[in-house]
């Protein structure tokens, strides 16, 4: 596993109106990963869908894409891209029930993010009220949800960074790694880089101009 990469900070496809916040993980890192961790045919799953990046890059290269949402219009916006729309359905990664879902060969993903003086909930895109410790209980909840799906020695990973805000950084990758490695075995972290603009919050944002794959390993 090479520990750093370098891609450019864009994506393929712009969202319409009234999509306009894009955080989306850029098309090539997705493809990296699909294409080093899974073979076609195989089934991916990503539990924090947002606009369907990891489920279209799948269903491109001959992956069987599945897919969880929160957000009822992203959920809507994923299925008009797919061939396989009800591969995808709306709910809380918190209550997932994985019955209907196969088995995965890997699960990439990238959870949303919180900074840790911030008190809105991250699993209710942003609109209740959360802590910090309350949201690194609910990481290790979903991805405990995932157990069951994948494939013994399957893989997931996970796109996450550390946050600069108001002159303190919050370590969230590393506690997010932590986290997740009470269930499945850390194989550690990937320094990704990334080209563009300069931006004053950094070519990835939060005050960085990298980010991490969190590589993990179902060792069951």
């Amino acid at each position: 596993m090479k520990t750093a990469l370098s891609f450019e900070y864009a994506h393929d496809e712009e969202l319409p109106p009234p999509h306009t916040s894009d955080f989306r993980t850029p098309n090539a890192l997705v493809e990296h990963v699909l294409q080093t961790y899974t073979d076609p045919g195989d089934a991916v799953i990503d539990i924090f869908a947002g606009y369907g990046t990891t489920l279209i890059e799948a269903e491109r290269l001959d992956r069987i894409p599945f897919g969880l949402e929160y957000e009822p219009e992203r959920v809507a916006y994923i299925r008009e891209r797919l061939s396989t729309p009800t591969n995808v359905r709306e709910g809380d990664v918190l209550d997932f029930d994985p019955s209907w879902v196969p088995t995965c060969e890997m699960c990439f993903t990238s959870p949303p993010f919180m900074e840790q003086t911030d008190d809105r909930n991250p699993f209710e895109n942003y609109a209740g009220e959360s802590s910090y410790d309350a949201y690194l209980d609910d990481i290790e909840t979903a991805f405990s949800n995932l157990e069951g799906v994948i494939a013994p020695e399957g893989h997931l990973v996970v796109d996450v960074a550390n946050m600069k805000h108001e002159g303190r950084v919050t370590p969230l990758a590393w506690d997010v790694a932590e986290r997740i490695s009470n269930v499945f075995h850390f194989d550690g972290e990937v320094v990704v880089s990334w080209e563009g603009d300069d931006a004053p919050d950094g070519t990835f944002g939060y005050g960085y101009d990298h980010s991490y794959m969190l590589v993990f390993t179902n060792e069951a």
